[in-house]
């Protein structure tokens, strides 16, 4: 188990949304317990990421099925936490790690009955970079729901460490492992 004093972490998106769905009770319990100690952090791609998700949602959606997801959205951006922004050292650490990782190394995923194109995984892929290089960066270790992208940046960052000089190694925790 994660000690959620020992914060502040970063969020990913998959954990957002993991944290947001479970019903697991010692999940939450985790959660209410960081809370009394820490915001959330999370990446400005985060909220690129779950901004983009809501309004795929509420383009394909009847029109009187809009309203619960727009007000999901306002919910969303009206507590967000601390967004940490993305800037010229995050674009940099974010750069080397897309060079050491051209390919998304996971196949294309099912959500809302889509499968993930290639262009989106390319996207999906290197929005998961970025967030790798705002953690490393802002020196948090990076919650997520999302092993098999992760491990491979971790990984990368590992066997390049002199391109990432006094920023290494990328710290990972599960979801999972949260309680």
């Amino acid at each position: 188990m994660v000690d959620p004093a020992a914060g502040p972490f970063l969020f990913d998106t998959s954990a957002e949304s993991w944290l947001g769905r479970t019903e697991r009770f010692a999940a939450l319990e985790w959660l209410r317990e960081y809370l009394f100690h820490h915001e959330i952090h999370i990446s400005a791609v985060t909220v690129m990421e779950r901004v983009r998700g809501y309004s795929l949602l509420w383009r394909r959606a009847e029109a009187g099925k809009r309203e619960p997801i727009e007000a999901a959205r306002v919910t969303y951006l009206t507590n967000l936490g601390r967004v940490v922004p993305l800037d010229g050292a995050i674009a940099i650490v974010a750069g080397e790690i897309m060079a050491l990782l051209p390919e998304p190394p996971t196949p294309p995923r099912r959500s809302h009955r889509l499968v993930e194109s290639r262009h989106e995984r390319l996207a999906r892929w290197r929005f998961d970079g970025m967030i790798a290089a705002t953690a490393l960066v802002a020196r948090l270790p990076l919650i997520h729901n999302n092993a098999g992208d992760f491990e491979s940046i971790r990984g990368a960052v590992e066997r390049a460490p002199g391109r990432f000089p006094n920023l290494g190694p990328l710290e990972l925790i599960r979801c999972m492992s949260l309680a």
